[in-house]
């Protein structure tokens, strides 16, 4: 190679290995120039959250719980005690334990958090966790069958608002256990329309049954079928089954103007998580008869945040949950996480929920790891100059109340708007 040629590529190459990283000099920027997050942290920090996604809680006695509270730190491995056993070595785990052992005022142990909530009782705690948790309304799917749950009305005592999510395969369930030999389909909104005034939200797993991409030429006639070889022959051919009713659920949601969540991302071993992704419900998302269709997208931070958020900047009618994802990952994947919700989802359609369940102390770890993610991301976000900080502040209020409230109607008369 020409001398010249050399010495100007080794200067140019060295130009650029001094050339200052954005991101570092964005952070000394904002430190060099006192940028007060203060309002910001108090924002995020006192704002009453509104928990779009949860379960019911169940008694201290109950037998879903007999594996004891290391549960609450597991994703969808109640009933295999080994898996248990493992979770008690994951991060979250770990930082939840303490976070909880610190809100009780007990020793960083399993066996002395659980000797607390013995001797304090299901109340007590209960009203512990969703007051540090500042829970304004919480919305509740019911349709997980528990031994020993508590019922809508008793969560009602421990927060201004509660309301009832339906969950439309649990109706489904019912329906099949009522019709025996009869192979009739009229059931199922018969016994959802009895309720529409109850609710404030549709839920389904259809992700669980066969995965979101949804077969949207199904007929009654396949579904009679699919209904007919269950009830005769004991076969699990569902397909044509689910798909009809979760088609017929869209049709109840549109009338009654209900959203609907849809379950995606990551779940309990019975979920095909290849299946679950939200990019094969592109189909419904085009289809002209569900245009008006409100959809949230239940779990959308993990592991398909990426296309979650391009979804829901291409379609109008979709939005985002980010639970489970916090409080299930490490500090650095729950933050990952929603950065990456954020990328290209506005920040108008992306919402707060702790998917709490069980366990009160799960709705309180769920609202302390969103508080501290959301403040994380929106502080970098100032700090990288895509948000001001005043803008900031009103996003926090958004994502963890007033994109719920707005999203699901809840009326004012039940809660106080940020």
């Amino acid at each position: 190679m020409h001398i010249s040629l050399q010495l100007t590529l080794l200067f140019a190459l060295s130009s650029l290995a001094i050339l200052p990283n954005p991101r570092v000099t964005a952070i000394q920027e904002g430190e060099e120039e006192g940028m007060d997050l203060s309002e910001l942290r108090k924002t995020v920090e006192e704002v009453e959250v509104v928990d779009g996604h949860s379960h019911n809680i169940v008694a201290l006695d109950s037998n879903s719980i007999s594996n004891g509270f290391a549960q609450a730190f597991t994703v969808g491995a109640f009933g295999d005690p080994d898996a248990i056993a493992f979770a008690q070595t994951s991060l979250s785990f770990k930082r939840g334990l303490r976070d909880v052992a610190e809100l009780y005022g007990t020793e960083v142990s399993l066996e002395g958090v659980e000797e607390y909530r013995r001797v304090s009782g299901l109340e007590a705690i209960t009203s512990t966790c969703f007051k540090a948790a500042k829970v304004s309304a919480i919305l509740i799917d019911d349709g997980i069958e528990m031994d020993k749950k508590n019922e809508i009305e008793w969560h009602k005592t421990f927060a201004p608002f509660v309301g009832r999510i339906l969950r439309t395969e649990r109706v489904a369930e019912q329906i099949l256990e009522q019709l025996k030999k009869d192979q009739c389909l009229a059931g199922f909104l018969s016994i959802t329309v009895t309720v529409a005034k109850e609710i404030y939200a549709l839920k389904s797993i259809v992700a669980y049954y066969g995965g979101l991409e949804i077969n949207l030429n199904v007929t009654k006639t396949d579904a009679e079928e699919s209904l007919r070889q269950v009830l005769i022959n004991g076969e699990f051919e569902l397909w044509n089954l689910v798909d009809y009713l979760f088609l017929q659920s869209l049709e109840f949601a549109l009338s009654y103007d209900l959203p609907m969540q849809i379950h995606t991302g990551f779940g309990d071993r019975l979920l095909d998580l290849r299946k679950s992704n939200p990019l094969h419900f592109r189909s419904v998302l085009e289809d002209k008869r569900y245009a008006k269709c409100r959809f949230v997208f239940l779990h959308a931070s993990h592991p398909f945040s990426k296309d979650a958020s391009y979804l829901a900047s291409i379609y109008s009618q979709v939005y985002l949950d980010f639970g489970l994802a916090i409080p299930k990952l490490s500090t650095p994947g729950m933050i990952s996480a929603l950065k990456d919700l954020l990328n290209l989802a506005p920040l108008k359609k992306v919402m707060f929920s702790s998917d709490g369940h069980t366990f009160p102390e799960s709705f309180y770890i769920g609202a302390k790891n969103s508080r501290e993610v959301v403040f994380s991301v929106l502080r970098d976000a100032c700090i990288d100059g895509d948000l001001l900080i005043p803008e900031a502040v009103e996003a926090a209020k958004d994502l963890f109340a007033r994109n719920s409230i707005r999203f699901y109607k809840i009326s004012s008369a039940n809660i106080t708007a940020p």
